[in-house]
C-alpha cells in the first residue's frame, strides 16, 4: 500500500507539470512602464515620461526608453587597473588606485604617455611601487653600455626577463629609458641584486633629468656606501670609461694609478686589468661589499652581482 501511494504522488506531480499552461503576456501599453519577466522586441511607444524607464531587447541589445527615446545600453567590463586591457601610467600609479588591494611584486601593465602601446614591466610594490626600467645580467656576452644608450629595447616583452634574477640570460630595456621624459621620474634608484635578494642600493633624484645624468653624485640621495661623497671620485657616470670599443660602464670609482691600485665602489668591467678580465670577474657586475670603497684587486672585498637593476618612481 505504501509503495502504491509513491507511485501515485510521482504521477500526481508529473501530471501537474505536464499539464502546465503558458500565457503569452500581452502589452498593455496603458501601464506606465509595462512589466515583462524576459525582454522581447515589441514595445510600447516611447514618447512621454510615463514610459521612461521601460525595456526591449532589440538586435541583441538591450534598449532603454529615456521618456522620448530609445537608448541602447553600453556595457562596460569592468577589467582590473594595470593589466593589458586597462594599463597605468607607472607602477606607483597602479599601487595607488589600488585601494583596499594588497599587490605583490611582479609584473603589470603600463603605458606612456604620447607612446602608442603599453606592454608589461616589472613592478617592485613591496618598496612602494618602483618600475623596472634596465637590467643588467652577469655573465652575458653583450656590451651593458652599448645595450643601455641604444634606440632599440632589449627583451622588452620577454616574461622571463620581468624579475630581478639573472635567470634569463640577457640585459633587458624598455621603452621607458627611451622614453625618460615621458615617465617624468621623480626618482631613480640602482639595485645590486643577488639570488634575488638586494646586496647595495643607490637613490637619486631623477627631477629634470634625462637617461644618462640622473645617475651623478649630484644627484645621489642615498647609497649602501657612507663614502662615496666624501671621497675622491675620478668617474660617477653610466657610460664611464671607455676605450677601445669597450666600456667600465655604471663606474663609479675613486682613483687609478695602475691596475694594481684601482678602487671603486661599482663597475660592469672593461678589458684592461686582471682585476676584471679572471674567470670571475669578466662580464660581471663587480661592486664593494664593505660600506666604503675597496681596491679592485683585493678579491675578498669585491662582490659579483647577478643583477645590476635601474628602476624609476
Amino acid at each position: 500500500m505504501k509503495r502504491f501511494s509513491q507511485i501515485l504522488c510521482v504521477a500526481f506531480l508529473v501530471a501537474q507539470v505536464r499539464g502546465q499552461n503558458c500565457v503569452e503576456e500581452a502589452l498593455n501599453c496603458d501601464d506606465p512602464v509595462p512589466t515583462i519577466f524576459k525582454l522581447g522586441d515589441q514595445s510600447c511607444a516611447c514618447n512621454s515620461a510615463g514610459h521612461a524607464g521601460a525595456l526591449k531587447f532589440l538586435n541583441s541589445k538591450v534598449q532603454v526608453c529615456l521618456g522620448n527615446e530609445w537608448k541602447t545600453f553600453q556595457f562596460v567590463e569592468d577589467i582590473e587597473y594595470g593589466t593589458e586591457k586597462n594599463p597605468g601610467s607607472s607602477c606607483k600609479d597602479i599601487k595607488d588606485k589600488a585601494v583596499g588591494k594588497q599587490l605583490s611584486n611582479g609584473v603589470f601593465w603600463i603605458k606612456l604617455q604620447g607612446v602608442s602601446g603599453a606592454f608589461p614591466v616589472y613592478c617592485d610594490m613591496d618598496a612602494g611601487g618602483w618600475t623596472l626600467v634596465f637590467k643588467a645580467v652577469s655573465g652575458v656576452d653583450k656590451k651593458i653600455w652599448d645595450t643601455y644608450n641604444s634606440a632599440q629595447t632589449s627583451s622588452e616583452s620577454v616574461d622571463a626577463a620581468l624579475d630581478v634574477t639573472n635567470k634569463f640570460k640577457d640585459h633587458y630595456k624598455n621603452r621607458v629609458v627611451l622614453n625618460w621624459s615621458s615617465f617624468n621620474p621623480s626618482q631613480a634608484k640602482v639595485v645590486l641584486y643577488t639570488g634575488a635578494a638586494s646586496q647595495k642600493e643607490l637613490l637619486f633624484n631623477a627631477v629634470g633629468t634625462d637617461k644618462l645624468n640622473w645617475f651623478s653624485v649630484g644627484k645621489l640621495v642615498s647609497s649602501s656606501w657612507t663614502d662615496i661623497k666624501s671621497e675622491p671620485r675620478n668617474y660617477f657616470s653610466i657610460r664611464g670609461g671607455c676605450g677601445g670599443g669597450n666600456c667600465r660602464s655604471f663606474f663609479i670609482n675613486r682613483n687609478y694609478g695602475g691596475c694594481g691600485v684601482d678602487a671603486g665602489w661599482l663597475v660592469t668591467p672593461g678589458v684592461w686589468c686582471s682585476w676584471e678580465t679572471n674567470a670571475d670577474h669578466t662580464k660581471r657586475v663587480l661592486y664593494s661589499k664593505l660600506s666604503t670603497y675597496t681596491d679592485w684587486n683585493v678579491k675578498n672585498n669585491v662582490g659579483v652581482a647577478d643583477v645590476l637593476a635601474v628602476f624609476l618612481m
